[in-house]
């Protein structure tokens, strides 16, 4: 009986970590996909901090993704939302990347906004997304 009970609590708890995370074949990126990446607005320097602190399950290291990463999951095939198939979790708003701007470095940095898949800049004081990634083990 115990057996039986910790398999279904082994279970459970893979399962709910694998709703968690989209590992992108194509990148060989691990993705953050969690309620987080909805509901969670925060400010760039926020952003750095909650992606350092992210652990999910056995996942960790995670970080902002740059411009090219963030581009790579979206689908310009899709709109609202512009993203690739497999992600639960996405709001139709902009997400924070570290690539920042060449006019003003220190300040502005390059976004995309999920409803279309366009870039865009913003200073890093405002509140945007964030969708945390790490690079395959």
């Amino acid at each position: 009986m115990k057996t039986l009970i910790f398999t279904i609590l082994l279970l459970v708890a893979s399962t709910l970590n694998a709703e968690r995370i989209f590992k992108d074949k194509a990148t060989s990126l691990i993705w953050q996909d969690h309620q987080d990446n909805v509901n969670l607005s925060i400010t760039y320097p926020k952003s750095q901090t909650y992606c350092d602190e992210l652990v999910i399950g056995k996942y960790s290291n995670f970080r902002l993704p740059t411009m090219n990463e963030l581009q790579s999951i979206v689908d310009y095939k899709q709109y609202d939302p512009a993203i690739l198939k497999g992600f639960d979790y996405v709001s139709n708003e902009y997400y924070w990347t570290t690539t920042p701007f060449a006019d003003d470095p220190q300040k502005v940095v390059w976004l995309i906004h999920f409803k279309k898949g366009e870039r865009t800049v913003k200073d890093k004081h405002y509140d945007r997304h964030v969708r945390c990634v790490q690079s395959s083990k």
